[in-house]
């Protein structure tokens, strides 16, 4: 019982913390979202997918800070998930700094 109790009281501690994080991290209705997709997918698996998840209405942006995260603008945010995405975050919390793609990069 004081297992059950101390698991209790930790709940609900951080709980408050966990919702304020998870608001923090929920993406920007219109605006860029970084789609996480599986961490053992290469870069060039990662920024084909999301190239075709936003091939009808939207663009990938630049890549996330590791292979698996691409930061894109998508209207239809469910052909991300459709094409492998697990997570749509907002880019600015995750401290989404990297370089933008130029045409001259490729893909």
């Amino acid at each position: 019982m004081p297992a059950f109790s101390a698991a209790l009281l930790m709940f609900a501690a951080l709980g408050p913390l966990g919702a304020a994080l998870g608001s923090s991290l929920a993406p920007r209705p219109g605006g860029p979202v970084a789609a996480v997709f599986p961490p053992w997918w290469d870069g060039l698996r990662t920024i084909a997918a999301a190239g075709a998840a936003t091939s009808t209405s939207g663009a990938v942006v630049r890549f996330g800070a590791l292979p698996f995260i691409v930061v894109v603008l998508a209207e239809d945010r469910t052909q991300l998930a459709a094409h492998g995405a697990w997570l749509l975050l907002e880019p600015q919390a995750l401290g989404g700094c990297a370089p933008v793609l130029s045409p001259a990069q490729g893909t």
